[in-house]
């Protein structure tokens, strides 16, 4: 049986993308992380589940399975290929 974790009110869930060497991200004091949303609460406007987002390092929560969760305030922005 498959579990699936929910987000709620204004909390994403993101799976973090793996530490890369040398890539250029948005990068303010090495506080900021990214990864893929994986789920949004009722309450979240900005972003979609599959959004690749940046988020601040200290506003993260844990969650289960991997995830972090994040309220959507503290996201940073989407990255985008444009």
């Amino acid at each position: 049986m498959v579990k699936m974790q929910k987000a709620i009110m204004d909390r994403v869930f993101v799976k973090e993308d793996a530490p890369k060497q040398g890539a250029f991200l948005i990068e303010v004091n090495n506080r900021t992380r990214s990864g893929i949303v994986e789920s949004v609460g009722e309450q979240v406007k900005s972003v979609k589940v599959g959004d690749h987002v940046v988020f601040c390092d200290w506003a993260e929560l844990d969650a289960l399975d991997g995830l972090t969760a994040i309220r959507e305030k503290y996201l940073l922005g989407v990255i985008t290929d444009e």
